[in-house]
């Protein structure tokens, strides 16, 4: 289907400067809704930039289709935002996006990566469980104070004397 069509034309690369203007537009309409607008084009900018940090985009036949962002810690990790272009959903870019980044953070010997989600994005919280997250805790007024936050987390690591 789509889908499948879709992720063979899908690249996963490191955001470049000249992303952070569509990033910033994606983060604002799609997922800051009613938020404020943290992620301006200067703030992405530095995150590009930040050590500690991957920023990655995905391309579908060139366009920026959606991208991503992963604080490392020395063993646990935070996707800090993933936001997909609305005619891309359903079709494998978030998972891909995802999918990059936790390799990536087992490659990096990360134990667990944590995301945070609206409570009310059933959408996300779906999408996240299909991968393999698993709701840990729930964090009362974590957006503005108003609308709360499910924490999420993979574990990346084998349970110790799993067969």
């Amino acid at each position: 289907g789509v889908a499948s069509m879709l992720s063979s034309k899908t690249r996963i690369e490191f955001a470049r400067p000249r992303d952070v203007a569509a990033m910033a537009r994606l983060s604002r309409d799609e997922v800051e809704r009613g938020l404020g607008w943290r992620y301006q084009p200067r703030v992405l900018a530095r995150l590009i930039r930040a050590r500690h940090k991957n920023v990655v985009v995905a391309r579908v036949e060139g366009e920026l289709a959606g991208f991503a962002i992963m604080t490392y810690h020395t063993y646990q990790a935070n996707l800090d935002l993933l936001a997909v272009k609305r005619p891309y959903r359903r079709n494998g870019v978030g998972t891909q996006l995802v999918a990059w980044l936790v390799e990536v953070a087992a490659a990096a010997g990360i134990y667990n990566v944590y995301v945070q989600v609206r409570e009310t994005n059933h959408g996300a919280l779906h999408f996240y469980r299909d991968l393999g997250f698993e709701r840990l805790d729930m964090l009362r007024g974590y957006y503005n104070g108003e609308e709360g936050a499910l924490i999420l987390a993979k574990s990346l690591r084998p349970l110790v004397g799993a067969p």
